[in-house]
């Protein structure tokens, strides 16, 4: 009896142990091994492809469109008069003589995006012109030209015209935020289409922007291309009545950042040279300079509201305010 109990306790004993030890090893294992939910997986990598990442500035952001994947993209501006009369119809044309008078007008391009990659985006649309948008009754399809060259002469209100078709690309090189985009224009305009026999336009942009050190100032460059695509030969090629054949620009600007929703902003616009079918040379337009500040409402709504003048000739009266806006739905 006594053997039979002492076996037993000895049999008891080697349990507690066998359990005793495979514990320990499975408390090694776990201390050996992390356990990763798929969620926080799944969210690290949306992390990894967010263009964000890679485009801080508001305004760029804002130019690439929403990070949806289907969205609503607009960028509009309103050219307004001069700094003494800035809601007035007539907007003094600083870039031509002070005595070549243009209209204020609405315009810009409202269209859908796609988004098919973390930085790339396929944008198509149309553009869209609302003349003298503050004055009289812009329910009427036309309206008495206030220019004093054309008094009286009817112009169309609103104009839905030129379609377009837009790539753009986000991306980090050069530790330098860039923005890569090709866009092709279908004229569908009767100047344009009948009268220059023009098909369309295509354009190619590159901006670049880099960080000035810790302050908060950044500098970028924007270089443009541009090329008209013409249906055949221009009839009326008379000296002062060219065909504009290509365009090529460089324009330096600068940010200085307020805090992440405010910044002060300025665009140069001295290097800008056009080419017309019946000349040799490339020509330089008129210099200019724009001033403002960017207000960042939102990641996908960005204004800047600013003034244009030409630094050759700096006058209040030649002076125009204007606004530009990313709109960005969706």
């Amino acid at each position: 009896m006594k053997k039979q109990v002492l076996m037993s306790l000895i049999l008891a004993g080697s349990m507690v142990a066998v359990s005793a030890q495979a514990e320990e090893q499975a408390q090694n294992q776990n201390a050996n091994t992390s356990t990763v939910k798929v969620s926080e997986v799944q969210k690290s990598e949306e992390k990894a492809e967010d263009i964000d990442q890679e485009i801080t500035n508001a305004r760029m952001r804002s130019e690439l469109g929403s990070k949806s994947q289907w969205s609503f993209k607009s960028s509009l501006g309103y050219s307004g008069g001069s700094l003494n009369k800035p809601f007035d119809s007539i907007r003094p044309n600083y870039r031509a003589s002070a005595t070549i008078e243009t209209l204020a007008a609405l315009s810009g391009n409202v269209g859908v995006n796609y988004r098919i990659s973390k930085g790339g985006n396929l944008s198509a649309g149309t553009g869209i012109v609302v003349m003298d948008p503050f004055h009289g009754d812009i329910t009427q399809s036309t309206f008495q030209d206030p220019r004093a060259s054309r008094k009286g002469a009817e112009i169309k209100r609103t104009q839905v015209s030129t379609p377009y078709l837009d790539y753009s690309h986000g991306y980090r090189a050069l530790d330098m935020q860039m923005i890569s985009s090709v866009t092709y224009s279908h004229y569908t305009e009767e100047d344009q289409t009948d009268y220059y026999n023009l098909m369309g336009n295509l354009s190619v942009n590159q901006t670049a922007l880099a960080d000035f050190g810790d302050s908060k100032w950044q500098g970028g460059l924007s270089l443009s291309l541009d090329k008209e695509l013409s249906k055949g030969a221009f009839a009326d090629s008379a000296a002062d009545n060219m065909r504009y054949d290509y365009g090529v620009g460089l324009f330096p600007f600068a940010e200085y950042s307020f805090n992440d929703n405010y910044s002060f902003r300025t665009v140069f616009g001295y290097f800008q040279f056009a080419k017309y079918e019946e000349s040799s040379e490339l020509i330089q337009m008129e210099p200019y300079q724009s001033m403002g500040i960017g207000i960042s409402l939102t990641r996908d709504i960005y204004l800047y509201p600013n003034v244009q003048f030409t630094p050759k000739d700096i006058r209040s009266d030649r002076t125009n305010v204007a606004l530009s806006a990313n709109l960005n739905l969706f």
